[in-house]
């Protein structure tokens, strides 16, 4: 017969190894080829796709449920959000500004690089993009200090499925297409190229911001924390 305790030594120590690899809890989405990218819809079609990043509010207190996906062409990266809210509201109608992430907003974080690491630097940057389609971006600097001067060149598309700033209707969602051209990723599109990325969502119903994201990073600038963003060359709707 076994050594009980020796027996318990070797599945106590095992199962410690695996929980504190982080590859092993690594989430993952991908990126097929599109050539041609068209605008989406509401339908449900339109996002059926294998793949879809899905992520749930409630944690957060919110009544929230975003869908994510990506796609990408020689001309740029995608990213796609529908995001079913019942109250839809943004004020801020300035870029940049400091109280825009109070808004409902979606937000995507990119460490171009996938360097996994703990600072925020010059090849990691953010968008947060509300109603209004206005943003508020910035990028990390090798000093790892943000830098809010950061004015990127990305592509915005926003459509309401409901009123804005009006609380006595209920209203169903809205959509965002992000476009980033590859200059400001500072990459060569090919298949297999992997980045990390993680996806947020700002929602406000009068109680004050509910924010909850992928991969539960915090702070949210937190490259080691993010997911991966993998490239394939498969053509995909």
């Amino acid at each position: 017969m076994k050594n009980p305790i020796l027996l318990f030594v070797i599945v106590f120590f095992g199962s410690l190894s695996c929980a504190q690899n982080p590859k092993s809890q690594e989430k993952e989405i991908y990126s097929y080829f599109l050539q041609e990218i068209v605008q989406l819809s509401w339908k449900l079609s339109d996002w059926d796709n294998t793949g879809n990043v899905v992520i749930e509010g409630e944690i957060e207190g919110s009544e929230n449920r975003m869908t994510v996906f990506s796609r990408w062409n020689n001309d740029s990266l995608y990213f796609f959000f529908k995001v079913e809210d019942t109250c839809l509201r943004a004020y801020q109608t300035e870029k940049d500004h400091p109280e825009l992430h109070l808004d409902d907003m979606v937000e995507v974080l990119i460490d171009t690089r996938n360097d996994k690491d703990s600072c925020w630097a010059e090849d990691d940057i953010v968008y947060h993009i509300n109603l209004l389609g206005v943003k508020k971006d910035d990028r990390g600097t090798p000093e790892c200090i943000t830098d809010p001067t950061w004015d990127g060149n990305a592509r915005i598309s926003v459509q309401l499925f409901g009123t804005l700033n009006d609380t006595t209707d209920k209203d169903t969602g809205y959509l965002v297409t992000l476009a980033l051209p590859w200059s400001e990723l500072n990459q060569t599109p090919q298949s297999g190229l992997t980045m990390g990325v993680n996806f947020a969502n700002g929602d406000n119903d009068g109680k004050g911001r509910q924010l909850f994201d992928w991969v539960d990073a915090w702070p949210m600038r937190s490259p080691y924390a993010f997911g991966s963003l993998i490239l394939k060359k498969e053509e995909r709707k």
